[in-house]
């Protein structure tokens, strides 16, 4: 994985570096999300239930993605 701090710290940085990172906290940002709709969705139709699951897992994709987004963004910012 690449470290983001050290690129923007060496000045080496260029318009692909910057799609790259872009791509990276949009990933981080999506995958929980949608592994959260998955799981709840999956889980309400094997218990029977109404969206229960599905909201829960919903709100700790959420919670997920911003905890990867603060860390991404914790170590940009971290001056060595």
């Amino acid at each position: 994985m690449c470290n983001w701090g050290e690129i923007v710290e060496k000045k080496d940085v260029t318009p692909l570096k910057y799609i790259g990172f872009i791509t990276q906290l949009g990933v981080s940002m999506t995958v929980p999300i949608v592994l959260g709709v998955l799981v709840g969705r999956y889980l309400d139709a094997r218990v029977g239930t109404s969206n229960i699951f599905l909201a829960i897992f919903i709100i700790i994709g959420t919670l997920t993605s911003f905890r990867n987004l603060y860390h991404q963004a914790d170590r940009i910012t971290k001056r060595k």
